[in-house]
């Protein structure tokens, strides 16, 4: 097993052993020792949580407000991997990070929250916590987790969406006299959910029962899809305090549902990605202007997606034939492609592994990446991809 990372490196977040502005190709990775299988990544805005196959935590990156869980550092950041032992003991099964704040779910569904708490975004009373916080164990029951700029959303066992953080732009989605909260509280009239997402102030949610997307909070960019219906077409409701349903006609599986800052993805079980919301850097995989519409994002020469993964205002897409496509924002060389600030279309990422490795899992978020690859018996070339 192989990891490669690219992309913004300003605080060390690709835990290479170094901190530059930005690493422009996939570059080997070198992992801690007893750093088994890699199961899961969550890369936040300058920060990465790797989480093993036997639910080991580790961490590297911008550290600030201790969101590594890393307390022995005298500096600000930490650039390679290391353990977090003050969380040893612990099976993990997933993890999140939003901005500058993680958080880890227990084999037994319980939720532990780290970093910063300065919007309640821990769920962690303000009145008797600090703004930056050490690893808690809180008692709320967590299945899934999304994190995003400034808040937190977590489905339960029954399918309940339960919110904490900055409500501003109604991205908790408690209406409009519930702004703030700094506890988890429940999201009313919805029905049971299987996917959560959040985005910069946003929150969206799809309901496998009844086949049907949920979204509240900020709507500038049209992410959400709620026009004013009594104004002329493309004036986009700015803000949205209460769940609203949106029947996208789909009748098959959601794989994912994903959100990059004010963008959103859906990829569904037939390989069909479906994608809306801002496109000022091609987040969208095009270079049209985003009029309303959602997109269906396609691969060259009808390729089949196995994989895909967003950063805040970038994506890669994993392809069946084991090429790596990247397109959008580019500032840090997010994409790996090029130096170009935007790249517009699905392009192909070069990287420099043998033939016989296989890429198994995608990462991204903020504005860098992380692919796993292995080696494949079936090859037995030591070409370049």
């Amino acid at each position: 097993m192989n990891l490669w990372a690219w992309g913004a490196n300003s605080h060390g977040q690709l835990g290479l052993g170094i901190i530059t502005e930005q690493v422009q190709e996939p570059t080997k990775v070198i992992l801690p020792q007893f750093c088994n299988k890699i199961k899961q990544i969550s890369c936040g805005g300058g920060h990465t949580l790797l989480l093993n196959d036997e639910g080991k935590l580790y961490s590297c990156g911008w550290n600030l407000n201790r969101q590594l869980a890393i307390e022995k550092i005298s500096q600000k950041s930490l650039e390679t991997f290391e353990r977090v032992w003050c969380l040893s003991g612990i099976t993990f099964t997933n993890i999140s990070t939003g901005w500058d704040f993680s958080c880890a779910v227990t084999d037994d569904n319980f939720l532990f929250v780290w970093g910063s708490n300065n919007n309640g975004q821990l769920g962690l009373p303000r009145s008797h916590f600090t703004e930056v916080k050490k690893p808690v164990r809180l008692q709320v029951n967590a299945c899934a987790v999304s994190m995003g700029l400034r808040h937190t959303a977590i489905i339960n066992s029954k399918g309940e969406v339960w919110v904490t953080g900055c409500g501003k732009q109604g991205q908790l989605g408690l209406g409009k006299e519930t702004l703030f909260s700094d506890r988890f509280q429940k999201v009313v009239n919805i029905d049971k959910i299987s996917h959560i997402a959040c985005g910069q102030n946003h929150t969206v949610a799809w309901s496998s029962d009844k086949n049907v997307l949920y979204v509240w909070g900020e709507n500038k960019h049209g992410q959400l899809l709620q026009q004013n219906s009594s104004l002329k077409q493309n004036i986009w409701v700015r803000n949205i305090y209460e769940p609203q349903n949106i029947d996208l006609d789909i009748k098959q599986k959601v794989k994912k549902l994903l959100s990059g800052w004010t963008n959103i993805l859906m990829w569904l079980e037939d390989g069909t990605i479906l994608t809306w919301g801002r496109n000022n850097y091609s987040q969208l995989g095009t270079n049209e202007s985003f009029v309303g519409k959602i997109f269906h994002i396609e691969l060259p020469d009808n390729r089949k997606v196995k994989d895909v993964a967003l950063g805040s205002e970038h994506t890669i897409c994993l392809s069946e034939d084991n090429t790596l496509w990247a397109w959008g924002w580019n500032e840090h060389a997010n994409t790996g492609i090029s130096l170009e600030p935007v790249i517009s279309f699905p392009t192909i990422v070069p990287i420099k592994c043998n033939k016989d490795e296989i890429i198994t899992q995608i990462y991204a978020g903020g504005a860098h990446n992380f692919i796993v690859t292995e080696f494949n018996k079936t090859y037995g070339s030591e070409e370049k991809l």
